[in-house]
Formats: C-alpha cells, structure tokens, sequence
C-alpha cells in the first residue's frame, strides 16, 4: 500500500540523483553540512584549548566555502549564465575539474572576506541564508499542507465537507489561541502554578521555561501577534473560498502552522544551557532539509514537465545555498553562546553570557516570528493563483471539462464548455509553425531510434536530460 505523503518525498529526493551534477552538488552540501555539525559538535569540548584554534578555522572556512560555491551557482544559473557555470553538456572530466576549481574559488573567497570584511560576512549569511531558510521551509510546508487537501477540488465541497472543515478550522485556531495564552501569560506568569510544573513535574522537565520566556517576551509577543494576523487571514479566506472548494485546504493549514508553533514554543522552552546542540536538534533540522529538498526536487520535475525544458540547476543551488548558509550561521550562533568561546570572542567580543544564552534562544523565537508570516503570504498567494493554475492544469491532462455549477465561476471560465475540447498546448520560446511548437501532436521530422537497436540509445523526447558519458 502506497503512503501518498511518504511516496511524494521519496520522489522528490530521486531527482537529486538524476544527474551527475545534481550528484555531486549533493556530496559538496552533505560535506559541508557534516563539517558543520561534527566540528561545532566538537568545539563544545575543546573550548578554551589548542585544539580549538584548529577547529574554529576549519569551521570557519570550510563552512563558508560550500555556503560559497552554491551562492555562485545559484547567482550564475539564476541570471542564465550557465557557460561560466558548469557546463551542461560537457563530458564528465571537464565537468569534474570545473566544479573542483569553483570550490577552489570559493574557499579563496572565503580567506578574503575574513581579512578584508570579517564579521560583517557573517551578517550576510544571517540575512540571507538563516532568515532565507526559515521562511523557504515555512513556505514549503504550508504549500505542502494546501496541496494535502487538493482530495476534495475541483467539485463544490457538500454540506458535510464544510462541517468537517469548519471544525477541522476552529481546532487549529484553537491551538494557537491556546499556545499564545500559555507562552504570554500562563507560563511567564506562572498562574496557577503552570510554570512552576513545566519547570519541575514534568517527565521531561524544562528547567529554564519561564526564564527562557521572559528573556525574549517581547520579540514572543511579536510573534504571536504575527499568529493573530495569520488566524484573521485563514477566517476571511474560509469565509470567501470556503464554498468552492477550497475549504479543507484552510483548515488543514491552520492546523500545520498550529502544530509548527507548538514546536517552536516547546523548543523555546526546553533551552536550558548553551551549546545544546542535542540529537534532537540534529534530527529535526535534518527531517527539514529532507522536507524542502523532496519539495524542491518535485517542483523542479513539475517545471521540467510542464515546459518540456531540461532539468535546471537554480533550484537546487539555491536549496542548497540556503540550507547550508542556515546550519553554518545555526551552528555558529550555538557555539557562540559559550561566552568563553573562541568564537564568541571572535565575533560578540563585548558581549557578556546573559546576552549571548538570549542570542541563542532566539534562533527558536525568529522561527515562530517568521512561520505565520510567510504561511499567510503562501495560502493567499495559493488561493488566488496557484490552486486555479493546479485546477486546470489536471482537468487539461485528464481531458475533463465542467458543468455550471460543478465549480466556481472563475474555474469554469478558464475551462472549455463541456463537451468541448481543450485547446492544444504550445512550447514556449519556439514560434507557431516550427517544429516542436504544438506539444499536442508528434513531430513528424524528429529522429527517434528504436530501443531494440543495440548499437543505439533509445530516442528522447524533447526535454529530457541529455548528458554524454564518461
């Protein structure tokens, strides 16, 4: 029995290994995603040492360099600059030392901005890989949830469909009324005790609970704000979508944002001493980089089908520019809240401990300031462009027209009338006439070899990866 959720990752991550170049983009980020934990992980235990000298320069340089490399490729494949990138169709040495002298660059890179900026590069990664990749996966898994619930489009949602709904709805705002009461009031508070038995009673205790709260209760109560606006969007989207179709997809993401909270406000709550860089931590940033990796890899094969173009590289270098920017940057802010730490004083020289433990707390804060935010902007960006475009695009592909009534309006007007034909599909780039322009018929003058040839390879359609062999 196939689990849909399950099966959608695991194809996702398969376009990673489609190519040699996706391959060994792969081994660089795993590399330097490696370095950064195990390094950081051992800097916790040679603080204060020789050895720490040693590790804090390989963590420094080595970190930076992959953050480096895929900022470049993301740079030059996204502006369309390929040919100085690595080339596409070259064969695998040429493609292999190309690669190897990008990270060479990179690493000189690196070297230079240490000396010439020092920690201002550090900001840098901050902004636009640590913040970059908490909204990408907030993004991510709200666009995941409304795709969850496409079960019930294009038809009208029934009575029963918007009662399941509308309850599935008052529970997930439920949830997040319950979370900011407790994290803005209850807990810093400790009415009626709640504090004190989440510090202490608790099976897994969390010692610092209160503490944690109130060190960063303002920037808590801007993000709960931000949950506020979140809810008041989902009631008014439920209120106009919620009758065509597009109800459950509300529901089940105002449960997802809920259930993302909570997780966040528990791993606020549970810091008790910096670095606490535990297997928990590890584990769940690592279910997060397979998350987004399985949605950029399916959203890269949906491109390549829709547009019948080859598999691009954007995609993935900039996946992986954010995520290894984000556990480089993750990992620093973790070591870093040791005040005796070598970079501490490296980058935080005038920072005391107390300020340090707070910087480390709101890595978890800026997680739940950024979660609602960027799931608003997904779910109204999804209910006013992406679900039609989705609507359409499957009834195109299944051959299905509407009848007044089966759909909203602005569904049945981007539809052909029933029992009329979708018009053809045409390529884009190639001009009407030429080969390969209309994708609804065969081209007549393209070479195809059969696969009982065995001298040949079986033919291509156009779109497909070519890549030459060793």
């Amino acid at each position: 029995m196939e689990i849909p959720i399950l099966s959608g990752i695991i194809t996702g991550l398969k376009t990673f290994f489609k190519t040699r170049r996706y391959v060994a983009y792969l081994i660089v980020f795993v590399t330097s995603i490696f370095l950064s934990f195990f390094v950081s992980f051992l800097l916790s235990f040679f603080a204060g040492t020789s050895v720490e000298v040693i590790l804090v320069n390989v963590f420094v340089y080595l970190g930076a360099t992959g953050t480096i490399y895929f900022m470049l490729g993301s740079l030059f494949t996204g502006l369309g600059l390929d040919s100085l990138w690595i080339t596409r169709r070259a064969r695998g040495r040429a493609t292999e030392l190309k690669g190897v002298a990008w990270i060479s660059v990179s690493f000189f890179i690196s070297v230079f901005l240490s000396i010439f900026v020092g920690r201002l590069a550090l900001l840098f990664f901050a902004v636009f890989c640590w913040v970059g990749w908490i909204a990408f996966q907030a993004y991510l898994s709200a666009r995941t949830s409304l795709r969850l619930a496409t079960i019930s489009e294009p038809k009208k949602g029934g009575l029963a469909m918007g009662l399941g709904s509308f309850v599935i709805l008052l529970i997930g705002l439920g949830l997040i009324a319950a979370e900011a009461i407790a994290a803005l009031y209850l807990i810093p508070n400790n009415i009626l005790g709640i504090g004190t038995f989440i510090e202490s009673a608790l099976p897994l205790p969390m010692p610092n609970a209160m503490e944690n709260i109130q060190i960063q209760y303002n920037f808590v109560l801007l993000a709960y704000a931000f949950f506020g606006l979140f809810a008041l969007a989902v009631l008014a989207a439920f209120v106009k979508y919620g009758g065509r179709g597009a109800a459950l997809n509300i529901s089940l993401l105002t449960v997802f944002v809920a259930v993302y909270g909570g997780y966040f406000l528990f791993n606020i709550l549970r810091r008790t001493e910096a670095p606490t860089m535990t297997v928990v931590d590890i584990g769940m940033s690592f279910f997060f980089l397979i998350y987004a990796m399985s949605g950029i890899g399916r959203t890269v094969t949906e491109t390549v089908e829709d547009s019948r173009s080859r598999l691009r590289d954007f995609g993935p270098l900039f996946t992986f520019f954010l995520a290894s920017g984000f556990f480089f940057v993750d990992s620093i802010i973790a070591v870093t809240a040791d005040a005796g730490s070598m970079l501490s004083q490296w980058f935080f020289a005038d920072w005391d401990a107390a300020v340090n433990y707070a910087t480390f707390i709101f890595r978890d804060v800026a997680k739940l300031m950024a979660f609602p935010v960027v799931s608003m902007g997904t779910v109204l960006y999804y209910l006013k462009e992406e679900r039609l475009e989705r609507i359409i695009s499957q009834a195109r592909t299944e051959g299905e027209s509407f009848e007044k009534g089966e759909v909203d309006e602005e569904i049945l007007e981007a539809a052909p009338e029933k029992g009329e034909a979708w018009p053809s599909e045409h390529a884009r780039g190639i001009e009407e006439g030429k080969p390969g322009h209309d994708l609804s018929s065969p081209d007549s003058d393209r070479l195809s070899v059969d696969r009982d040839k065995a001298r040949f390879k079986p033919g291509k359609r156009l779109g497909e990866e070519e890549e030459e062999e060793e």
